[in-house]
């Protein structure tokens, strides 16, 4: 279950408080939600599919769609928001408010503050994705009361972002906690970053969709077919999850598999880093216990045995909502 910040308000907002929209544009989908600033609590939240290779004008129109649904679904006005904020899956220029790549999305050199501050009259300010969802979890999740963890997402892709002396970590330009991109075999599978053996292309749900998609071509039986597009290997973390619970041995042995390397990059960020905790979210790690557990179980065996006594591998408590709340923070912040 989220935490109670993400309850939704039974009356109407109080002039009183302060509002932010916060955009969580990931590779799946994208999610905004009207939160408190003071407590974080979401009041309302809007949703739509992301779609691949687009347009620069139409993933501004779907981020405008699921912005106009959250302020309606609260009853608010855009002149009654604090601000908006993005994080997006990919490399962003946060002075310039410009998505530079998103691999898992499809675009480049997309400028997006800009232009959704110009429609909605308030500031808007941009993050990575992960960066957010991990300074949703510092100020309201499973990071509160905690100087030292590394909050790491599971879902099209893998990222994580870092947190040191209680403030977030972005290294010397901006892009630490690419832990997905770490190479486990430099003679390895194609990342979508382009370069070979990334953690990303074993360990994400696209990883393993891909790894289903190939064994059903090859003939092999599985509760999972009516439930993948065979053609772009999408596939939901609810519907792995269903096929566990059946026991589907194809779809198990999948997800064993992956959370098999997702262990193994684990246990390097307990070895380097040493943090006190790390957090796990994302869809995959939110819907099927099995890649959790397995993960966990891994990265513990792996590990060097002093970091492993100490460390504290838990869930995200923000649940589906950690980069929307931690967007809405980038407005906090300023």
């Amino acid at each position: 279950m989220c935490m109670i910040m993400l309850l939704r308000q039974t009356c109407g907002v109080s002039m009183a408080e302060k509002y932010a929209v916060g955009v969580d544009f990931g590779g799946t989908k994208i999610l905004a939600g009207v939160v408190n600033l003071d407590n974080g609590r979401l009041v309302s939240s809007g949703k739509k599919k992301t779609r691949q290779v687009q347009e620069h004008d139409d993933v501004i129109k779907r981020l405008n769609d699921v912005i106009d649904e959250a302020l309606i679904d609260a009853a608010i006005r855009p002149n009654q928001l604090a601000g908006i904020g993005i994080g997006a899956a990919g490399q962003v220029d946060r002075k310039k408010g410009v998505l530079v790549y998103a691999a898992n999305i499809g675009v480049s050199d997309v400028p997006l503050a800009q232009p959704i501050s110009n429609r909605y009259k308030v500031p808007c300010y941009l993050g990575n994705d992960v960066e957010v969802a991990t300074l949703g979890e510092l100020k309201f999740g499973a990071g509160r009361r905690c100087d030292s963890f590394v909050c790491i997402f599971v879902g099209t892709g893998i990222g994580s972002g870092i947190v040191s002396g209680g403030t977030p970590w972005r290294g010397h330009t901006g892009s630490a906690g690419e832990i997905g991109h770490i190479v486990i075999d430099p003679h390895g599978r194609l990342c979508g970053c382009g370069a070979l053996g990334c953690l990303e292309a074993y360990a994400s749900r696209t990883a393993i969709a891909k790894h289903i998609v190939n064994e059903l071509k090859r003939g092999t039986d599985s509760f999972i077919r009516d439930k993948i597009d065979l053609q772009k290997g999408i596939l939901r973390s609810k519907a792995l999850a269903e096929a566990v619970q059946m026991q589907d041995e194809l779809v198990v042995h999948c997800i064993k598999e992956a959370a098999e390397f997702m262990g193994m990059g684990l246990a390097t960020v307990m070895n380097f880093y040493n943090p006190q905790r790390i957090i796990l979210g994302g869809g995959l790690i939110q819907e099927v216990d099995l890649y959790f557990q397995q993960v966990v179980k891994v990265a513990k065996r792996q590990a060097l045995k002093v970091p492993t006594k100490k460390i504290e591998i838990v869930k995200a408590e923000l649940g589906d909502y950690s980069g929307v709340v931690g967007a809405a923070m980038l407005v906090r912040q300023q």
